[in-house]
C-alpha cells in the first residue's frame, strides 16, 4: 500500500501524488461514497516520509511507546521544523 487509511482496513491507497490519493475497497467492491458525505476527513498515513514531508512546514512528533498505540487523540510531544532549501 501506498499509505494506510487510519481505522479502516477494508481501504487501500492505491495511488498517490502530492494532490492526490486514489482509495478503493481491498476486496474489490464498490466504494462505500454513502460512508463518506463530501467534506468527510479521512487520515491517510503515508509508507514513505518524501511526499509526505514535503507537504509540510512542521511535523507533530507524538509517542507510541508500549500499550499507547497512534489515535488521532495522541499527545504531541515535540514540533519539528524541516530545513528546506539550500540555506
Amino acid at each position: 500500500d501506498m499509505c494506510t487509511v487510519f481505522g479502516r482496513p477494508e481501504l487501500e491507497c492505491y495511488r498517490m501524488s502530492q494532490e492526490v490519493t486514489m482509495i478503493q475497497c481491498r476486496d474489490g467492491t464498490p466504494f462505500p461514497f454513502d460512508n463518506f458525505p463530501l467534506g468527510s476527513t479521512m487520515l491517510l498515513l503515508p509508507n514513505h516520509s518524501c511526499l509526505a514531508a514535503a507537504c509540510f512546514d512542521v511535523y507533530h512528533v507524538v509517542d507510541e511507546e508500549g500499550d499507547r498505540p497512534f489515535t488521532t487523540d495522541s499527545e504531541i510531544v515535540d514540533i519539528w521544523k524541516p530545513a528546506k532549501g539550500w540555506t
